[in-house]
């Protein structure tokens, strides 16, 4: 019975995130998606709300789609980054019905707490998000925080700025390149390769790694 709501929350969740929530939208989408609950089934059990034409979660429902989209997406980071699969769509889809709150925020203190799905799309904050201290050393970090001297290989880049990521890619910084950590102050050195190249920290904290001594 759980998997029949998880499927219809999170349908409703991308659509949300798409400003596509219109009772016709969701209803057809719901209609679709084999095994999910119905739009009265939602209803029904006070997940949603219908305000002006458009479907709305109440916070029951917020807080139930809000987990199911942060265990998929974190479960697609964690094949992708960790495991180096490119077809994680299906595996997610089976995690998240499987992974606890605990297992769920390990995941994420060890990807690093990433903030995008491999597709680019939000990865909903959890409590070991906002600790200010780690409890589990992340295997995924930014290039600020390496050592010095430390070698480390790129897991992925997320940035806001199209023009910065092209940029960066021109200059090797791409997902499964080696860089070392030259220098942290006054700016990041690193060098991939023969070329060595100095960044600004915040773009420094844009670019995730991969410790190689967990590669």
């Amino acid at each position: 019975m759980k998997h029949y709501y998880d499927e219809a929350l999170e349908e409703i969740w991308m659509l949300l995130e798409r400003e596509e929530n219109t009772i016709d939208r969701v209803q057809a989408c719901l209609e679709r998606t084999g095994g999910a609950a119905s739009l009265q089934d939602l209803l029904t059990a006070k997940y949603i709300t219908l305000d002006k034409e458009k479907v709305r979660f109440t916070g029951l429902g917020e807080e139930h789609a809000r987990n199911i989209i942060r265990r998929h997406r974190l479960a697609e980071r964690l094949l992708a980054d960790v495991l180096g699969m490119t077809e994680v769509e299906g595996q997610a889809c089976k995690m998240e019905h499987i992974l606890s709150e605990e297992a769920t925020d390990r995941i994420c203190t060890l990807l690093g707490h990433p903030q995008e799905c491999p597709h680019g799309l939000s990865i909903p904050a959890g409590s070991c998000c906002r600790q200010p201290k780690e409890t589990l050393d992340s295997l995924i970090i930014t290039v600020d925080r390496l050592r010095i001297g430390e070698e480390a290989r790129i897991a992925y880049i997320q940035t806001g700025s199209d023009e910065r990521l092209h940029k960066l890619v021109s200059f090797g910084l791409h997902p499964g390149a080696v860089i070392r950590l030259h220098q942290r102050f006054p700016a990041v050195v690193i060098r991939t390769e023969e070329t060595q190249l100095a960044l600004e920290e915040e773009i420094a904290r844009e670019i995730h790694v991969r410790r190689k001594a967990e590669a």
